[in-house]
């Protein structure tokens, strides 16, 4: 499995501030970052590590992964939230809550909140405890699918509005 991804540098919109950390209380996982990191490599993606993110561009979006460890009664389990800015860098500002709401009720996977300057962000967080390396890159191409499906959804709104 390969993607096609472009070598650049992540614009500023996707610098610290741009992705949110959804789960600031639970700890970041160092190994589940390393794999996650290393796997990606092996990809070829173009990926720039922030203290918190990896950063990689997915196609045409620019995408971010935290790595978390949770505490649970049972013992701690490793998650990934991944996300990414719906219609690019500057797409999709445009829409409000009820527009957001419409996509959102559509989505099978993820889901669009607010973001950097109120771009809108589509999230999906996975359980990636035990993940093999097919289950990952069928988690990214369920990430991806997830963005695709994202923009077909807010460019049929636009087009009934």
């Amino acid at each position: 499995m390969s993607y096609s991804v472009n070598v650049q540098n992540l614009p500023r919109e996707s610098q610290p501030g741009a992705f949110i950390n959804f789960f600031p209380e639970e700890l970041p996982s160092a190994v589940l970052k390393h794999q996650v990191r290393t796997w990606m490599a092996e990809q070829n993606f173009s990926i720039q590590e922030e203290d918190e993110y990896l950063a990689f561009q997915l196609g045409s979006s620019f995408a971010a992964v935290f790595c978390y460890q949770m505490p649970l009664a049972s013992g701690a389990v490793r998650c990934l939230s991944l996300q990414a800015y719906a219609l690019g860098r500057y797409g999709a500002q445009f829409l409000d809550e009820a527009d957001l709401a419409a996509v959102n009720q559509k989505l099978e996977v993820g889901c669009l909140v607010r973001g950097h300057k109120k771009q809108v962000l589509f999230v999906y967080n996975v359980l990636a405890q035990g993940m093999e390396r097919a289950g990952f890159f069928n988690m990214l191409d369920t990430f991806k699918q997830g963005i695709d499906k994202t923009e077909q959804q807010i460019q049929m709104l636009l087009s009934t509005t």
